[in-house]
């Protein structure tokens, strides 16, 4: 299986908990029957080697179909500079105390925030800028239910995961990537409340594999299949897993966001298998941990810690 280089992976066991932070806070100036609202987005890696940045113009936020007035103006962002659990911010403000259902984040494909061209795109080591889609504007909206009480400020965190929202094509030597279809658009958003929320991370070393690149998928416990989830389409493989993480030259990874619930990580590694600058699949990790990686619990505000060890290689 070929991927564009848009792929990661992870490993390692070894588990601590440690506070992470805060979603709901007392505001110091409580008005009525508001509270506030705090949105930031973060992102899921890429594999492709060769993007060097992807770039979003947000023209607007709603909140469940309302514009929200904290955001204003347009911004342009760089999702590859927000990994990891670093995020950007999108706008901090007063909103109706209640409970609320979704956001939806207006993208201006066509204008960046300072009127350059195109607005939404991939940039490449060789400077050049693909357009992520041909049409004007496109909302997209992540759903989960969120409190916002009065006097107090909740937390959200919009994970934009690139590995699902864009795919490779090839022909056009100046226009190789697009944002995949709609449906599959909305689903590479997860809207995360941050109190309610832990990461996943470590070390995962390896010293017996020959490979390029090494990623960590964090899947629902339960729902990884192997025979399923190699499988690529469109490019895409790993389909259903939360969230991903690459992991870097140390040794280390990270997957941020996560609700409070029941996990599985697993690992996998590429490598050009073919001298044609696009990771193939090379197949799952084997690993030794001292923790049952098919068995990971995480409550809310905790961070999981990993320490694995490759011992092999499933192709």
């Amino acid at each position: 299986m070929t991927f564009s280089k848009f792929h990661p992976i992870l490993l390692a066991m070894f588990a601590g908990t440690t506070l992470f932070f805060a979603s709901c806070d007392k505001d110091e100036n409580p008005s009525g029957t508001n509270g506030q609202l705090n949105v930031e987005i973060t992102d899921g890696p890429t594999d492709d080697p060769n993007v060097k940045a992807v770039f979003v113009t947000v023209a607007e936020i709603k909140v469940d179909g309302k514009t929200f007035s904290a955001f204003s103006g347009k911004k342009t962002i760089n999702l590859l500079a927000y990994q990891q659990g670093n995020v950007a911010a999108l706008g901090l403000g007063d909103i109706d105390a209640g409970t609320y259902q979704n956001i939806t984040l207006v993208l201006d494909a066509q204008t960046d925030a300072n009127g350059n061209t195109p607005g939404c795109y991939v940039q490449t080591y060789d400077n050049v800028k693909h357009a992520l889609s041909a049409s004007a504007t496109q909302s997209i909206t992540a759903t989960q239910t969120f409190l916002v009480e009065a006097g107090a400020k909740t937390n959200l965190v919009i994970d934009f995961d690139l590995r699902k929202a864009v795919q490779y094509q090839s022909g056009n030597a100046s226009d190789q990537y697009d944002f995949v279809g709609t449906a599959d658009l909305q689903a590479a958003l997860r809207l995360v409340v941050k109190s309610e929320s832990g990461s996943v991370g470590g070390t995962c070393q390896n010293s017996i594999i020959n490979t390029e690149k090494i990623v960590a998928y964090v899947y629902k416990k339960g729902t990884f299949n192997r025979a399923v989830e190699i499988q690529s389409e469109n490019g895409l493989s790993f389909k259903n897993a939360v969230g991903s993480s690459a992991v870097g030259s140390s040794g280390e990874f990270k997957v941020a966001f996560l609700k409070e619930g029941d996990y599985e990580v697993h690992f996998a590694a590429y490598k050009d298998l073919n001298s044609d600058d696009k990771l193939d699949f090379q197949g799952t990790l084997v690993l030794d941990s001292l923790i049952d990686l098919s068995n990971l619990r995480l409550g809310a505000s905790a961070n999981l810690q990993l320490n694995i060890t490759v011992i092999g290689i499933l192709p």
